[in-house]
């Protein structure tokens, strides 16, 4: 018999505490539930009573810029493009091409002008920005009913739909033909 080493407690010790550390390191695995993947229908259109709130979003962002620019045209009417801003639509950009500083103004500075460059621009953008929501209402494709009944008109319309249409077939050096594909 070998005598007994006085690093055998010590051994024992940590071998259990690497064990314990590897096991306890160790997680289950994890895994997410997989998702179905939602599908949508690209060729359903919104329905008709999609287009009036559309329309007032439009009228709405277009009153909300046209306002910020009117008010600030009342305020400092002597800056330069003032009056051209009380004008819907074009006058921010009609103001834009008068940038600068007005004759009587001794404080004006760059950062000034700029500012009301970059304000004028923006509120010329959102008007415009409104009026496209107004077009867009106008022109937006719609269809009546739910979308699953726009789905089950489109299946009925093209089970019922027959199309032929003649089509030229290139055989060989010279060969020239003529098929006939279609969809019934």
């Amino acid at each position: 018999m070998t005598a007994p080493s006085k690093f055998r407690p010590l051994t024992v010790l940590l071998a259990t505490a690497a064990a314990v550390a590897v096991l306890g390191i160790g997680t289950n695995a994890r895994a997410d539930e997989p998702v179905r993947p939602q599908r949508h229908d690209v060729g359903t259109y919104p329905q008709t009573s999609t287009r009036l709130p559309l329309f007032l979003v439009g009228a709405g962002t277009t009153a909300v810029f046209y306002g910020a620019a009117v008010g600030p045209s009342y305020l400092w009417p002597t800056a330069p493009g003032a009056s051209d801003l009380r004008i819907p639509i074009a006058g921010p950009f009609m103001a834009l091409g008068k940038t600068g500083c007005a004759k009587d103004d001794p404080g004006c500075s760059t950062l000034i002008v700029v500012l009301r460059a970059v304000l004028t621009g923006i509120d010329g953008v959102g008007q415009v920005g409104g009026l496209g929501f107004m077009g867009e209402a106008l022109f937006l494709p719609t269809t009546l009913g739910s979308p699953a009944a726009a789905r089950r008109r489109r299946r009925l319309e093209s089970a019922r739909s027959f199309e032929i249409h003649p089509v030229p077939i290139m055989t060989g050096k010279d060969g020239v033909g003529l098929g006939m594909v279609g969809r019934f």
